[in-house]
């Protein structure tokens, strides 16, 4: 198990509003990213990403084994405490997506997320998006309203239906899947996904399942490319190998 991480202001923005975390020693991994225009976003991702640790590593080292519905638990009391933190600070609105992986001692990934900050996987020289934004394009999207190709040019794709902190209940969902002998799992913010195309970001991943790089160096490659791109947000990942 390895896991690397990497977070980075971008090329636009004055301040990072993305925050990561996580526990090699428990093979888990957070990534958030508090969302632009409301105040106090950075407040908003940071304590998200904390409270998920402290949840999930405090149960995980007391022996419990994880699981999705554990996941999910750790991602509502997260919702909890980023509503509680909004309403003790007058005008002081706080948002922020969530992405959550853990893998599990019997070689599986549980993923749970929230917002439009993904978690794609990389198999056999095929990366799969395995989480689906829960934003207005994609639904759009659903809808048959818009092709993918649309919704990556559309103006209104980074309106998001569903974050932390907004409401005191929101609706959670967790995925998970068997790991395979050379999987590689790739945490993101929208700074990656709407900079670089799924094309590009299974090349640097294959540089890295090929052993052309290694984890901390395609992580950097990966925020070099979207910074070459334009940076127009902020832009974390994090790199997870079994």
């Amino acid at each position: 198990m390895k896991i690397v991480g990497r977070t980075h202001t971008g090329l636009v923005r004055s301040r990072n509003e993305d925050a990561i975390g996580w526990r090699q020693d428990l093979g888990l991994a957070v990534l958030a990213d508090g969302m632009g225009g409301l105040r106090a976003g950075d407040v908003a991702s940071g304590e998200a990403v904390r409270s998920v640790l402290q949840e999930l590593g405090g149960r995980l080292l007391l022996g419990e084994r994880v699981s999705g519905a554990m996941l999910v638990e750790a991602v509502r009391v997260a919702n909890h405490r980023v509503w509680s933190l909004h309403r003790n600070r007058p005008g002081a609105t706080m948002g922020t997506t969530i992405v959550v992986a853990a893998f599990t001692e019997d070689g599986r990934c549980l993923v749970s997320h929230v917002g439009d900050s993904r978690a794609y996987r990389l198999r056999d020289r095929t990366l799969q998006q395995l989480t689906v934004d829960h934003s207005l394009v994609q639904r759009r999207v659903d809808e048959g309203e818009l092709s993918r190709e649309q919704a990556h040019r559309a103006p209104d794709r980074n309106v998001i239906t569903r974050a932390l902190g907004l409401e005191v209940d929101i609706p959670l969902e967790h995925l998970e899947f068997a790991l395979r002998p050379g999987d590689l799992v790739l945490l993101c913010s929208d700074g990656l996904s709407e900079m670089l195309s799924d094309t590009l970001i299974a090349a640097e991943l294959m540089r890295l399942s090929k052993g052309a790089l290694d984890a901390a160096a395609c992580a950097d490659a990966l925020l070099q490319s979207a910074n070459a791109a334009g940076g127009a947000d902020n832009i974390s990942v994090v790199l997870m190998q079994a």
